[in-house]
């Protein structure tokens, strides 16, 4: 009842309806729906992925596998393209969710999910194969809904992949069944058309281009939706591109005047009409566009450039936004708290350079008073300083061989990943499209299981594949930094094994080298290693904390835990290898732990003048 009453209000009604609601709802899988249902009208935006948190938290708390993979699919659709590792990583743990209860509703739309990011990220040929899983999922239940929509998206992709003629078969195949539905879906339809009418326009049949474009019209005019603006314009800017290249456009003119416009100006004014343009600003620059278009034709080259410099202030004017104002205000803070400490560095060495003149006076003084030492200290400084130079010398070897083994291991790695991923990842999909493209016949139950069994081996296999070399390096950790990447790690932990795993950042982030982004990266991996292995743990806290002095890192959880005496005598390679990556960069680590109350590993990094510098670099 909730539902129906809050469904029948505008988009905007409906977000304030289920926030105001939803905080006095009972703890059950109508409150998870309702959450996902928000951060859906929100579409993206920390917002957004609050809500989807939300979602799958108390998913988790339900142990309901539909409701975790709805919340894993919801996420990956609220974050950034910028995020794609993480996009990536929720998606696949919405399909492992799915695939253990054979949800192909669920599988299909995470396929859908994953086309569409796939193409938007420019990835067109993998995002057609997805489209592709998506159809053959939804196919299978069947739901020809479903599969309308998946048509849509793919022929999209097969538009900007440069093939019309693909693209047309499948718009068709959509537009049909959307054409038998009852009652129509007017806007579905009227995009149809409008793909429809871009792909003819592509292959130079302007005469279907100009009809789709209309009955695309008549659709969004039926539905009172804002579309009909890009329907319009379409047929303008047609007709302008079509006399620019002095093609004949008779019929055309014709088309428009049957339609009931007097020419292609009366569309564009027309369009300027519609309501809720003023909200629009890619419909706005779309007619500026064809209006200059149109100067463009008819040679007034200043009223084009007036166009294009009355766009250029509208876009300036719009990024002047209150988070671009934000960003502004924090940058000026930023900037006066550097001016700050830059004249607290100045009196700092104003203050050790006259230090150091009265220490200067002093030796001075104490030389004098002690001039018959002075033979004995010269000899043994000079044997100290001997000594500390040889030890200084084996200290640097140990560190040249030191980053010599550790480059060599982290090379070995790159290479193995990138065999993985380039080699055996390529062959396992082309299997994957070679077996899904067998047409195959089953006479008994048996056959068709083992050929299901077979195509979901090679689907796991995959996922294994690229599981394993993102943890032989992660692109995460160059793309995006030493916080993300372990964020990343973390959230896959959670996601797969059996125990919560959670992460938190305290302080101002500091910039690494690449070596020590490294080498940190790698401990908390064979921590989170060892805990899969050893730990029986329920819960794990990985926490990071910047602060003027120390960078501090923390691996809690809440497992068996161990005997460090006992460990320190039979300390395993896991653990030697944490120490001496640690030991690398100049930190220190600490192991605590007892049986049955867990483990806590501390790392902790001084940041000195000297060595900000370095990591800095």
């Amino acid at each position: 009842m909730l539902f129906s009453i809050v469904l029948m209000r505008g988009q905007s009604s409906e977000l304030d309806s289920l926030r105001s609601v939803v905080v006095s709802m009972p703890e059950d899988s109508l409150k998870c729906e309702t959450y996902l249902r928000i951060a859906y009208l929100l579409y993206a935006g920390d917002a957004a992925e609050d809500y989807a948190s939300r979602g799958l938290e108390l998913a988790r708390k339900l142990n309901s596998p539909v409701l975790i993979g709805k919340s894993f699919h919801r996420l990956a659709w609220c974050l950034k393209l910028e995020a794609m590792d993480r996009k990536t990583a929720y998606l696949d743990s919405a399909a492992s969710y799915f695939t253990r209860i054979d949800d192909l509703y669920g599988l299909g739309n995470v396929a859908d999910t994953r086309g569409v990011i796939l193409l938007e990220y420019g990835a067109i040929e993998e995002s057609m194969r997805a489209f592709q899983n998506a159809y053959d999922f939804f196919s299978r239940i069947p739901d020809e809904e479903r599969k309308a929509g998946i048509l849509n998206n793919w022929a999209v992709a097969e538009y900007t992949g440069g093939n019309p003629g693909e693209a047309l078969k499948k718009y068709r195949q959509a537009l049909k069944y959307r054409l038998s539905e009852d009652p129509i879906a007017h806007i579905d339809i009227a995009r149809l058309y409008q793909g429809m009418g871009e792909c003819h326009r592509l292959n130079g049949d302007l005469g279907a281009a100009i009809s789709n474009y209309f009955e695309g019209y008549k659709h969004r005019k039926q539905a009172q939706n804002i579309g009909v603006v890009e329907s319009m314009i379409s047929v303008a800017s047609m007709m302008y591109e079509a006399a620019g290249k002095g093609l004949d456009t008779t019929a055309l003119f014709d088309s428009i005047q049957a339609h009931g416009f007097a020419h292609s100006t009366d569309l564009i004014l027309t369009a300027e009409q519609a309501p809720g343009l003023a909200e629009r600003m890619g419909l706005q620059n779309y007619i500026q566009d064809v209006r200059r278009q149109k100067h463009l034709l008819y040679q007034d080259y200043k009223a084009a450039y007036d166009i294009l410099e009355r766009q250029t202030r509208m876009q300036e004017a719009s990024k002047l936004s209150e988070s671009s104002l934000e960003a502004f205000a924090d940058m000026k803070v930023r900037f006066e708290t550097d001016q700050l400490r830059i004249q607290l560095l100045e009196e700092e060495v104003t203050n050790q350079k006259s230090q150091q003149r009265v220490n200067l006076l002093l030796f001075s003084l104490i030389g004098l008073l002690l001039v018959s030492l002075s033979g004995f200290l010269y000899f043994k400084n000079r044997i100290k300083s001997e000594k500390l130079k040889l030890h200084e010398v084996h200290r640097e070897q140990q560190i040249i061989s030191m980053r010599s083994m550790l480059e060599g291991q982290e090379n070995e790695r790159t290479r193995i990943a990138r065999d993985l991923h380039d080699g055996l990842g390529n062959l396992l999909s082309s299997l994957k499209v070679n077996i899904g493209s067998l047409q195959i016949n089953f006479d008994d139950q048996n056959s068709k299981r083992i050929y299901g069994t077979a195509s979901q081996m090679i689907d796991e296999a995959c996922t294994e594949v690229r599981k394993i070399a993102h943890e032989m390096m992660p692109q995460s950790l160059k793309k995006l930094g030493l916080r993300r990447a372990l964020e990343d790690m973390v959230l896959k932990m959670d996601a797969i094994h059996g125990f919560q795993a959670d992460f938190q950042v305290h302080g101002t982030e500091r910039i690494f080298d690449d070596t020590t982004n490294v080498m940190l990266y790698r401990i908390v991996q064979e921590a989170m290693n060892n805990i899969v292995k050893y730990a029986q743990a329920t819960e794990v806290l990985v926490q990071i904390t910047y602060s003027e002095d120390w960078f501090d890192l923390t691996i809690e959880d809440d497992g068996i835990g161990f005997d460090l005496h006992a460990a320190e005598k039979e300390k395993g390679m896991g653990l030697k290898s944490m120490a001496f990556r640690t030991e690398f960069i100049g930190g220190t680590l600490d192991l605590n732990s007892r049986p049955g109350v867990g483990t806590l590993v501390t790392i902790n990094i001084p940041l000195t003048d000297t060595d900000q510098a370095r990591l800095n670099q």
